[in-house]
């Protein structure tokens, strides 16, 4: 029988920080980043780190390209 799969509970020990973005007009020269772990089929995580140009609204590909080339 399989083990069953567990959410993992979100703990928040602090405020919330405010969206400092939310009221610029202008977003040229403004890069979001976000990094996290998934976990792969073969049970090992990796982590997965992105860079948003929010006024174009893609990924900065320039960043992708730099990280590839080690694997």
């Amino acid at each position: 029988m399989q083990k069953r799969y567990r959410k993992p509970k979100t703990v928040v020990t602090v405020d919330q920080k405010p969206n400092l973005i939310r009221h610029l007009h202008d977003l040229s020269g403004v890069w979001q980043t976000n990094i996290g772990y998934i976990q792969l089929t073969n049970h090992r995580w990796v982590y997965l780190a992105t860079v948003l140009d929010p006024e174009k609204r893609k990924l900065n590909k320039k960043f992708q390209r730099k990280a590839f080339k080690h694997f």
